[in-house]
């Protein structure tokens, strides 16, 4: 649980962080600002392979793409992105 709850809330978040809105985001930036946060919150949902989870995942995604648009830093999309998976972990165990 322990290895769970680490790749979950920490090594997940940091790297999605770092390819969808870090590098991704910046490589689709040549398409505007709204297209790239659109593009990659939906390569953001769909990356994970949960079709029951895309109407969660692709808003989601595109919320923390807006996120790291405003603050320019893929910092506070970690960090929010480490509290959504720390959520859904906890509602995992705790039903």
């Amino acid at each position: 649980f322990a290895a769970n709850l680490v790749l979950l809330t920490i090594v997940a978040p940091v790297i999605e962080e770092l390819t969808f809105r870090g590098v991704g985001q910046s490589l689709l930036r040549f398409t505007g600002r709204w297209p790239s946060i659109l593009l990659v919150g939906v390569a953001f949902g769909l990356w994970h392979g949960l079709v029951q989870a895309l109407l969660i995942l692709i808003p989601f995604g595109i919320g923390l793409a807006y996120l790291r648009d405003r603050t320019r830093s893929v910092i506070p999309g970690m960090v929010v992105h480490a509290l959504f998976n720390g959520a859904a972990l906890a509602a995992a165990v705790l039903s």
